[in-house]
């Protein structure tokens, strides 16, 4: 029961999937609640100030009043005055007066006082008759004096007192609205650091950050951040140390394993045996190919295709295809180079990586009477291609091919890491690894590194 009402005292989440800015919301609602907090106090001013603008004018009123019964009996004891022909007062045409004697007859009045009386009832006080706010008051020896402000002059009083204060209000909404933002924002100033922080973090190492001024209500998030990369580095590190000494520790006993088969399938007479050996030979060849992937991932993962160094692309594809003099020397494999170097920043050793796999790629894959192309390319953008003629793949089957242990539809001997190698390099070292197929008459395949 308490944490059903602990939960529905809590706002309401973002709907899933539903991006929303806090520094948004936040300015959101501090304004809305900034401008009820000013039509609040706004309605108690306009309550005070129509109670201090109904003082002052009753109080006008009540002086008028006083005035007239002090006049001498003797004028107020005179014949009545004709409309028009008394002078106004002090308060112009906005306040009308009548004087009546002891008898109740109508002794002076102002011009605009109509001859009958404005409050009939004529009982002392305040009251509101008609189109008049009156105010009747009887003297000790009888004579009563009313007098009297229109209505809507008194309205009209009260909307110019309240319009100036609603503009006041109005022309200061925008300037605090801007303050406010500006406000928010600089305290979000961390905040946005911590995110940019976030967002720079260098993937390969997951240090620490290192935010000092982040405010005291964020700390706890960048304690739990901090040693969830802690963990996170630490298991990282630990994978990479796994797969190295694995792959590191697998050659020696695969070498000594290839060469007892070699030497079994060279002295045995049977023919059953030497076949089982030779396909020995095969599979250990195989898992050899394997520990070298799994070796290469390795030192990938530590980040070796970080580093930034001169490195001309046509000496590269040089370096690389003297690895494969077989097959340049049987046809297989062709450099199409430019006479001018082809020079981009990247790591040499990763790069070399990159391209002996997608060589090695084309070879296998492409079969046995496919010929491969390494081209470079000056661009721009700057292009190392390896093309051959072989079968190709679906166009749908390419974006799979990046994935670890994928071989597509074809069904060869591979570890169906040498593509998924190349895309991490490409991705580290900022590239681009695009594949396509069919290259020409719907077939081939190739694999370009865009610089």
């Amino acid at each position: 029961m308490d944490s059903a009402i602990a939960s529905s005292s809590l706002p309401t989440p973002p709907e899933a999937g539903r991006r929303w800015s806090l520094q948004q919301r936040l300015w959101r609602h501090l304004l809305a609640l900034l401008v009820a907090g000013w039509l609040v106090a706004g309605a108690a001013a306009t309550a005070g100030l129509m109670h201090e603008i109904n003082e002052v004018l009753d109080g006008a009123l009540q002086q008028t009043a006083s005035r007239l019964l002090a006049m001498p009996d003797a004028v107020a004891s005179g014949p009545t005055v004709a409309p028009g022909t008394w002078p106004p007062g002090e308060h112009g045409d906005f306040v009308s007066w009548q004087l009546f004697d002891r008898d109740g007859r109508l002794r002076l009045r102002s011009a605009r006082a109509p001859d009958a009386p404005m409050d009939p009832r004529g009982s002392d006080g305040l009251h509101d008759r008609g189109p008049w706010h009156v105010l009747t008051l009887t003297a000790a020896d009888g004579r009563r004096v009313q007098v009297a402000e229109t209505v809507s002059h008194r309205r009209e009083v009260l909307w110019h007192a309240l319009r100036w204060l609603l503009l006041a209000l109005l022309a200061a909404l925008p300037a605090v609205a801007l303050l406010l933002r500006w406000l928010i924002r600089r305290a979000f100033a961390d905040v946005e650091h911590a995110r940019h922080a976030l967002e720079s973090l260098d993937v390969q190492r997951l240090e620490p950050l290192a935010l000092p001024h982040l405010p005291d209500e964020l700390q706890p998030w960048l304690r739990g951040t901090n040693a969830l990369l802690t963990r996170l580095r630490q298991l990282i590190e630990a994978e990479r140390t796994l797969a190295l000494h694995t792959a590191h520790e697998l050659r020696t006993p695969l070498a000594a394993a290839r060469a007892q088969a070699q030497r079994l399938a060279a002295v045995t007479p049977d023919d059953a045996a030497r076949g089982h050996a030779q396909a020995l030979v095969r599979q250990i060849d195989r898992l050899t190919r394997l520990a070298a992937r799994l070796l290469q991932r390795a030192r990938l993962e530590s980040g070796v295709a970080l580093r930034r160094e001169p490195v001309d692309l046509a000496e590269l594809a040089r370096l690389v295809a003297d690895e494969f003099d077989a097959e340049r020397r049987a046809g297989r494999l062709q450099l199409q180079l430019p006479a001018s170097r082809v020079v981009v920043e990247g790591d040499l050793d990763a790069l070399a990586i990159a391209l002996r796999n997608l060589i090695e790629n084309a070879l296998r894959h492409g079969g046995a009477a496919a010929q491969v192309d390494v081209i470079a390319e000056a661009g721009p953008p700057a292009r190392l291609v390896v093309q051959d003629d072989g079968p190709g793949v679906a166009p749908d089957v390419l974006p799979t091919l990046v994935r670890r242990f994928e071989r597509g539809h074809a069904a060869r001997e591979g570890s169906g890491l040498g593509l998924a190698i190349v895309d991490a390099i490409a991705r580290q070292a900022g590239l681009r690894l695009v594949l396509s197929s069919p290259v020409a008459l719907g077939r081939g395949l190739r694999a370009e590194l865009r610089f």
